[in-house]
């Protein structure tokens, strides 16, 4: 009897010890596997987070690196836009030496093909009548230069020296006057019904030649354009001018 009850006694201890050994396998197995679930979870969030922020804040490295690169790539295309390429008015070394010689055979060069032509005018002056307007692309500047520097000085300009003085980033408007009468005019340049804001306005000395200037990328050069010159105290009296930028490509 006594060897029967030690035997259940000890059946029941094995048992016991067996569950509570399942037990805390089991619990301690849920808890790694908690802590190594939190833990992959952590690193997923962490890896998510940077792809899917929209406001630049705790950012990976890596998309650090692709915005500096996107940041030199609008560097890159704002300086080839300097350059001339893609410019509507930019030259080549061919163009270049054609404008140079074409200045050169003309010692009064002032590129009748730059003129604008008038598309309405409300005025009988004969100040507005003598006005001659035009558009000065770098052809056209060229070409001046070259003339002037051959009348002067009997040389011939290289395509070294002109590259030192050609812009590509502006355009300007140039209207040729009666003396001291650039101060009491003013112009305006309008595209699709919109006002262009110039950047600077110039008066030659002597007060007869005017001149308007803009940022070349304010200015679709596909759509026509007109420019405006009108008295300053009679706005009334004035003299329109259309723009058609491919017409002046040369």
């Amino acid at each position: 009897m006594k060897v029967k009850i030690l035997f259940i006694l000890l059946t029941v201890s094995l048992t016991v010890n067996v569950v509570i050994f399942y037990g805390l396998s089991k619990y301690d197995l849920v808890e790694k596997g908690s802590a190594i679930s939190s833990i992959n979870k952590s690193a997923s969030t962490s890896t998510d987070i940077p792809n899917t922020s929209k406001t630049g804040t705790g950012r990976t490295n890596t998309s650090t690196a692709e915005d500096s690169l996107t940041l030199i790539d609008e560097d890159t295309i704002a300086a080839t836009k300097k350059s001339g390429y893609d410019y509507i008015y930019s030259l080549t070394d061919d163009q270049i030496m054609k404008a140079i010689n074409e200045g050169k055979r003309d010692p009064a060069y002032i590129g009748e093909d730059f003129k604008l032509p008038v598309s309405s005018s409300a005025n009988s002056d004969s100040a507005f009548d003598y006005m001659g307007v035009f558009i000065d692309t770098p052809y056209r500047y060229v070409a001046i230069y070259s003339s002037d520097l051959y009348e002067n000085y009997g040389r011939t300009s290289s395509i070294n020296e002109v590259y030192k003085f050609i812009g590509y980033d502006h355009i300007s408007f140039s209207a040729y006057l009666f003396d001291g009468w650039a101060q009491r005019l003013a112009m305006e340049l309008k595209q699709e019904g919109e006002l262009i804001q110039p950047y600077k306005t110039d008066n030659n000395e002597n007060g007869d030649i005017k001149s308007i200037y803009f940022d070349v990328n304010d200015i679709d050069f596909r759509e026509p354009a007109y420019l405006r010159i009108y008295e300053k105290n009679n706005p009334e009296k004035y003299a329109e001018y259309k723009i058609a930028f491919e017409d002046y490509v040369k």
